[in-house]
């Protein structure tokens, strides 16, 4: 009985089952229960005609293939979110605030307006479920978090409760929602990891409604060094296991943290469009950390948090960046743009299906 309380606030219902599809056919799923808490289903199987059944198991359907799951940056985050079960309360104020400001709704009020009426939402790649809390909480919708690591999945199946927030292992490759259902997609820091980043944004545009908005964010091109080192660290430490990657990156987190402590200001009196390097005056550890070497550093986190940041960037081997033009490009034809941001970490934009 005691398990069966736990775990009801957390697992998949029967009523958010019956929304998932076979994502080769997108025929409807019929779930066979082994294992149940009155409407939950804690361990069975989903099937449909002419596929493999999927397994339920802890209350997550699972839908990756065994060859994407075993994937490289795949594996990487799974790892990262292993080994870090308290990153969403650590981080969670600092980056709301980011997000908010980023897709042009600046307050909390402002995102619960936005929310009024949607029915369904989707947070691709969820992680540790920082941004699928934000969505439930502020709305009255039924949120899906999917992500491809299954243990970024149970991290955030541990710590977040609300009864419309359902978690689904899947690829965003192969997303097991019928076409046009979503009212909006939550898509933040996430596609730039996937194999191919523009066609997994086609597949999140079928999944969205005409109508439906949604937040994408991707990686912006750095400055030459900048690029260079990342490119060849990540190629380094990409090949290591994550606890001999970790170890690289504290070294790289330390002078962060020194780089930072200083607090000094440099004052760039020119550009140098040569090496991307812009005028103005900047923080040294900023300026560093944008124009040589990637090493994050916020004083309101720990150091292990700071450095598992750092490993987020460096470890994973897909990472890819694009010019704000090239991204923009995604969103030329059938889209239009309500917010868009440009910031030398990234680019996001919140855009709606036309």
């Amino acid at each position: 009985a005691e398990r069966s309380r736990g775990c009801r606030e957390r697992i998949m219902r029967e009523s958010h089952v019956q929304h998932l599809v076979c994502p080769q056919t997108l025929r409807p799923l019929r779930p066979s229960v082994l294992e149940s808490a009155g409407d939950d289903i804690l361990d069975g199987t989903l099937t449909a005609d002419g596929a493999e059944p999927y397994r339920i198991r802890g209350g997550i359907p699972s839908f990756v293939p065994t060859d994407v799951s075993r994937t490289q940056t795949v594996r990487s985050f799974a790892q990262k979110w292993a080994k870090h079960r308290y990153y969403l309360e650590h981080t969670r104020r600092f980056y709301t605030e980011w997000y908010l400001q980023r897709y042009g709704f600046f307050e909390i009020d402002a995102l619960r307006g936005f929310l009024e009426g949607a029915e369904f939402i989707l947070d691709a790649g969820t992680g540790a479920g920082r941004d699928a809390a934000n969505l439930t909480e502020n709305s009255d919708a039924t949120v899906f978090a999917v992500d491809t690591a299954w243990e970024a999945l149970e991290v955030a199946r541990d710590r977040l409760t609300q009864p419309r927030l359902a978690f689904v292992h899947a690829d965003l490759h192969r997303l097991p929602f019928p076409d046009e259902f979503f009212d909006l997609i939550n898509c933040d820091q996430v596609i730039h990891h996937t194999p191919d980043p523009r066609a997994a944004f086609e597949i999140l545009r079928r999944k969205l409604k005409p109508g439906g908005q949604i937040c994408c964010y991707v990686y912006k091109k750095k400055a030459v060094v900048r690029e260079f080192t990342d490119d060849y660290v990540r190629e380094r430490i990409s090949k290591l296991p994550v606890d001999e990657a970790l170890a690289v990156c504290e070294a790289i987190t330390r002078l962060g943290r020194t780089l930072a402590g200083l607090k000094v200001t440099v004052d760039v009196e020119q550009d140098i469009p040569l090496l991307g390097i812009h005028k103005g005056p900047v923080d040294l550890q900023r300026l560093f950390h944008w124009n040589v070497l990637k090493c994050f550093w916020n004083d309101e986190f720990d150091f292990f948090t700071n450095n598992i940041i750092n490993l987020d960037w460096y470890h994973p081997e897909y990472c890819f960046r694009f010019e704000p033009s090239e991204f923009r490009e995604w969103f030329s034809e059938g889209w239009d743009i309500q917010a868009w941001d440009v910031q030398e970490s990234g680019i996001s934009c919140r855009a709606k299906k036309v």
